[in-house]
Protein backbone atom coordinates (compact mmCIF):
# COMPACT_ATOMS: atom_id res chain seq x y z
CA UNK A 1 0.00 0.00 0.00
CA UNK A 2 1.11 3.41 -1.33
CA UNK A 3 0.41 5.91 1.84
CA UNK A 4 -1.30 9.02 0.94
CA UNK A 5 -0.34 11.48 3.03
CA UNK A 6 -3.15 13.71 1.71
CA UNK A 7 -5.77 11.64 2.60
CA UNK A 8 -3.87 10.89 5.98
CA UNK A 9 -4.09 13.97 6.59
CA UNK A 10 -7.21 14.22 5.63
CA UNK A 11 -9.00 11.51 7.84
CA UNK A 12 -7.16 12.33 10.82
CA UNK A 13 -9.03 15.99 10.20
CA UNK A 14 -12.43 13.79 9.76
CA UNK A 15 -11.94 11.55 12.90
CA UNK A 16 -11.30 14.88 15.20
CA UNK A 17 -14.09 16.45 13.86
CA UNK A 18 -16.36 13.88 14.42
CA UNK A 19 -15.29 13.12 18.01
CA UNK A 20 -14.05 16.49 18.95
CA UNK A 21 -16.15 16.81 22.61
CA UNK A 22 -14.22 12.89 23.43
CA UNK A 23 -10.85 13.52 22.26
CA UNK A 24 -10.73 17.24 24.33
CA UNK A 25 -12.04 15.44 27.15
CA UNK A 26 -9.59 12.27 26.77
CA UNK A 27 -7.28 14.58 26.19
CA UNK A 28 -7.07 17.17 28.70
CA UNK A 29 -7.63 14.84 31.70
CA UNK A 30 -4.78 11.95 30.65
CA UNK A 31 -2.14 13.98 28.53
CA UNK A 32 -2.64 17.77 29.22
CA UNK A 33 -2.97 17.32 32.98
CA UNK A 34 -0.15 15.34 33.62
CA UNK A 35 2.01 17.25 31.44
CA UNK A 36 1.17 20.23 33.42
CA UNK A 37 1.25 18.91 36.87
CA UNK A 38 4.59 16.51 36.33
CA UNK A 39 6.50 19.90 34.73
CA UNK A 40 5.25 22.25 37.95
CA UNK A 41 6.87 19.36 40.24
CA UNK A 42 9.85 18.33 38.52
CA UNK A 43 13.11 19.94 40.03
CA UNK A 44 14.54 22.71 38.41
CA UNK A 45 17.64 21.59 36.87
CA UNK A 46 21.51 22.37 38.01
CA UNK A 47 23.14 25.43 36.53
CA UNK A 48 26.76 24.58 35.13
CA UNK A 49 29.15 26.85 34.82
CA UNK A 50 30.23 27.75 31.54
CA UNK A 51 32.83 25.96 29.80
CA UNK A 52 31.86 22.86 32.04
CA UNK A 53 33.04 19.59 31.07
CA UNK A 54 31.35 16.61 29.91
CA UNK A 55 32.31 14.67 32.44
CA UNK A 56 30.11 17.55 34.47
CA UNK A 57 27.53 17.44 32.25
CA UNK A 58 26.97 13.30 32.70
CA UNK A 59 26.82 13.28 35.95
CA UNK A 60 24.55 16.62 36.21
CA UNK A 61 22.52 14.96 34.30
CA UNK A 62 22.28 11.43 36.09
CA UNK A 63 21.81 13.65 39.11
CA UNK A 64 18.70 14.38 37.68
CA UNK A 65 16.81 12.03 36.47
CA UNK A 66 17.62 9.96 39.82
CA UNK A 67 15.59 12.44 41.32
CA UNK A 68 12.98 13.00 38.67
CA UNK A 69 12.19 9.83 37.36
CA UNK A 70 9.35 8.84 39.16
CA UNK A 71 7.74 11.60 38.14
CA UNK A 72 8.82 11.24 34.37
CA UNK A 73 7.22 7.35 34.72
CA UNK A 74 3.95 8.14 36.55
CA UNK A 75 3.50 11.01 34.04
CA UNK A 76 4.33 8.48 30.91
CA UNK A 77 1.88 5.49 32.54
CA UNK A 78 -0.88 7.99 32.82
CA UNK A 79 -0.37 9.39 29.34
CA UNK A 80 0.07 6.15 27.56
CA UNK A 81 -2.96 4.79 28.99
CA UNK A 82 -5.06 8.11 27.56
CA UNK A 83 -3.86 7.49 24.35
CA UNK A 84 -4.25 3.96 23.81
CA UNK A 85 -7.92 4.67 25.39
CA UNK A 86 -8.69 7.15 22.60
CA UNK A 87 -6.64 5.33 19.67
CA UNK A 88 -9.26 2.13 20.97
CA UNK A 89 -12.04 4.26 20.61
CA UNK A 90 -11.35 5.28 16.99
CA UNK A 91 -9.68 2.39 15.28
CA UNK A 92 -11.41 -0.91 17.75
CA UNK A 93 -13.89 -2.66 15.04
CA UNK A 94 -16.70 -3.58 18.18
CA UNK A 95 -17.07 0.73 18.35
CA UNK A 96 -16.38 1.43 22.11
CA UNK A 97 -17.70 3.27 24.45
CA UNK A 98 -15.68 5.83 26.43
CA UNK A 99 -15.76 3.44 29.55
CA UNK A 100 -15.12 -0.09 27.62
CA UNK A 101 -12.20 1.64 25.72
CA UNK A 102 -10.67 3.10 28.74
CA UNK A 103 -10.97 -0.50 30.26
CA UNK A 104 -9.41 -1.75 26.69
CA UNK A 105 -6.43 0.88 27.25
CA UNK A 106 -5.71 -0.14 30.55
CA UNK A 107 -5.53 -4.16 29.45
CA UNK A 108 -3.17 -2.89 26.16
CA UNK A 109 -1.33 -1.03 28.26
CA UNK A 110 1.34 -3.73 29.55
CA UNK A 111 2.64 -5.37 25.94
CA UNK A 112 2.34 -1.31 24.65
CA UNK A 113 4.84 -0.54 27.78
CA UNK A 114 7.57 -3.40 26.38
CA UNK A 115 6.89 -2.96 23.22
CA UNK A 116 7.60 1.08 23.43
CA UNK A 117 10.90 -0.38 24.91
CA UNK A 118 12.05 -2.53 22.46
CA UNK A 119 11.06 0.59 19.77
CA UNK A 120 13.42 2.61 22.04
CA UNK A 121 16.47 -0.03 21.96
CA UNK A 122 15.92 -0.12 18.43
CA UNK A 123 16.05 3.24 17.52
CA UNK A 124 18.82 3.95 19.55
CA UNK A 125 20.76 1.32 17.74
CA UNK A 126 19.94 2.84 14.86
CA UNK A 127 20.86 6.28 15.89
CA UNK A 128 24.53 5.28 16.44
CA UNK A 129 24.39 4.78 12.30
CA UNK A 130 24.52 8.25 11.43
CA UNK A 131 20.96 9.09 12.73
CA UNK A 132 18.98 8.67 10.12
CA UNK A 133 18.48 4.92 10.33
CA UNK A 134 17.34 5.49 13.64
CA UNK A 135 14.63 8.19 12.81
CA UNK A 136 13.26 5.61 9.72
CA UNK A 137 13.19 2.97 12.05
CA UNK A 138 11.04 5.62 14.58
CA UNK A 139 8.96 5.85 11.88
CA UNK A 140 8.11 2.21 10.78
CA UNK A 141 7.40 1.41 14.20
CA UNK A 142 5.09 4.45 14.47
CA UNK A 143 1.89 2.39 14.84
CA UNK A 144 2.24 -0.01 17.72
CA UNK A 145 0.47 1.94 19.94
CA UNK A 146 -2.62 1.84 17.20
CA UNK A 147 -2.31 -1.73 16.95
CA UNK A 148 -2.16 -2.08 20.73
CA UNK A 149 -5.54 -0.46 20.74
CA UNK A 150 -6.50 -1.92 17.92
CA UNK A 151 -5.95 -5.67 17.68
CA UNK A 152 -5.50 -8.85 20.43
CA UNK A 153 -1.35 -8.52 19.84
CA UNK A 154 -0.12 -10.14 23.17
CA UNK A 155 3.48 -9.99 22.70
CA UNK A 156 5.80 -6.51 22.44
CA UNK A 157 7.16 -8.44 19.34
CA UNK A 158 3.84 -8.99 17.51
CA UNK A 159 3.09 -5.51 18.03
CA UNK A 160 6.49 -4.27 15.83
CA UNK A 161 6.53 -7.33 13.80
CA UNK A 162 2.52 -5.68 12.93
CA UNK A 163 3.40 -1.91 13.04
CA UNK A 164 6.70 -2.96 10.53
CA UNK A 165 3.82 -4.62 8.48
CA UNK A 166 1.18 -1.43 8.23
CA UNK A 167 4.18 1.01 7.33
CA UNK A 168 5.82 -1.32 4.24
CA UNK A 169 6.78 0.99 1.97
CA UNK A 170 6.12 4.10 3.31
CA UNK A 171 8.64 4.72 6.38
CA UNK A 172 9.99 8.11 4.46
CA UNK A 173 6.93 9.07 3.80
CA UNK A 174 5.62 8.68 7.95
CA UNK A 175 8.88 10.11 8.72
CA UNK A 176 8.63 13.26 6.56
CA UNK A 177 5.06 13.94 7.64
CA UNK A 178 6.24 13.29 11.32
CA UNK A 179 8.75 15.63 11.24
CA UNK A 180 6.61 18.54 9.66
CA UNK A 181 4.42 17.73 12.39
CA UNK A 182 6.98 17.92 15.00
CA UNK A 183 8.80 21.28 13.39
CA UNK A 184 5.17 23.13 13.20
CA UNK A 185 4.72 21.66 16.90
CA UNK A 186 8.65 23.71 18.14
CA UNK A 187 7.95 26.85 16.11
CA UNK A 188 4.74 27.24 18.15
CA UNK A 189 5.09 26.54 21.34
CA UNK A 190 8.54 28.77 21.43
CA UNK A 191 6.40 31.31 19.72
CA UNK A 192 3.42 30.93 22.61
CA UNK A 193 5.63 30.26 26.04
CA UNK A 194 7.45 33.47 24.45
CA UNK A 195 4.62 35.51 24.28
CA UNK A 196 3.07 34.23 27.03
CA UNK A 197 6.10 33.87 29.36
CA UNK A 198 6.76 37.86 28.77
CA UNK A 199 3.37 39.49 29.12
CA UNK A 200 2.77 36.69 32.11
CA UNK A 201 6.46 37.72 33.77
CA UNK A 202 5.55 41.25 33.34
CA UNK A 203 1.86 41.64 34.86
CA UNK A 204 2.03 38.20 37.45
CA UNK A 205 3.73 36.95 40.57
CA UNK A 206 6.25 34.82 39.59
CA UNK A 207 4.65 31.19 40.39
CA UNK A 208 1.83 32.36 38.41
CA UNK A 209 3.81 33.22 35.52
CA UNK A 210 5.41 30.04 35.55
CA UNK A 211 2.51 27.90 36.15
CA UNK A 212 0.98 30.02 32.36
CA UNK A 213 4.54 28.93 30.96
CA UNK A 214 3.92 24.93 31.87
CA UNK A 215 0.19 25.09 30.70
CA UNK A 216 0.94 26.97 27.56
CA UNK A 217 3.69 24.56 26.89
CA UNK A 218 2.00 21.40 27.86
CA UNK A 219 -0.69 22.18 26.01
CA UNK A 220 0.70 22.93 22.75
CA UNK A 221 2.70 19.14 23.61
CA UNK A 222 -0.42 17.81 24.39
CA UNK A 223 -1.57 19.03 20.41
CA UNK A 224 1.16 17.19 19.07
CA UNK A 225 0.25 13.89 20.94
CA UNK A 226 -3.17 13.46 19.82
CA UNK A 227 -2.15 14.84 16.13
CA UNK A 228 0.28 11.92 16.37
CA UNK A 229 -2.33 9.14 17.85
CA UNK A 230 -4.93 10.76 15.02
CA UNK A 231 -2.24 10.35 11.98
CA UNK A 232 -1.61 6.77 13.46
CA UNK A 233 -5.15 5.75 13.70
CA UNK A 234 -5.50 7.25 9.92
CA UNK A 235 -2.33 5.16 8.51
CA UNK A 236 -4.02 2.36 10.73
CA UNK A 237 -7.21 2.90 8.67
CA UNK A 238 -5.85 2.88 5.62
CA UNK A 239 -3.98 -0.36 6.20
CA UNK A 240 -6.88 -2.33 6.65
CA UNK A 241 -9.75 -3.82 4.12
CA UNK A 242 -11.97 -2.47 4.04
CA UNK A 243 -11.29 0.70 5.47
CA UNK A 244 -14.21 1.31 8.31
CA UNK A 245 -16.28 4.64 8.00
CA UNK A 246 -15.00 7.37 10.78
CA UNK A 247 -16.32 6.09 14.28
CA UNK A 248 -18.34 8.40 16.02
CA UNK A 249 -17.24 7.97 20.02
CA UNK A 250 -20.46 6.79 21.83
CA UNK A 251 -20.47 8.34 25.92
CA UNK A 252 -22.79 5.37 26.91
CA UNK A 253 -24.56 2.67 26.20
CA UNK A 254 -23.34 -1.20 25.45
CA UNK A 255 -19.75 -1.01 24.29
Amino acid sequence: MRLDLTRTWADARALLRANADAISALAGMFILLPGIVSSWLLPEPKVLAAGASLAAILRANMDYMAASWPIFLLSALVTAFGSLSLLSLLVHRSRPTVATAMRMGLAALPVYLLASMLQTLVMVGGMMLFVLPGLYLGARLICISVVAAAEERRTPFALLTRSFQITRGNGWRILLLLSVMLIVSLVVSEAAVAVFGIVSTLLLPADIARLIGIAVSSLVAAAFSVAVSLVCASIYRQAIAPPPPVPTIRWHGRG
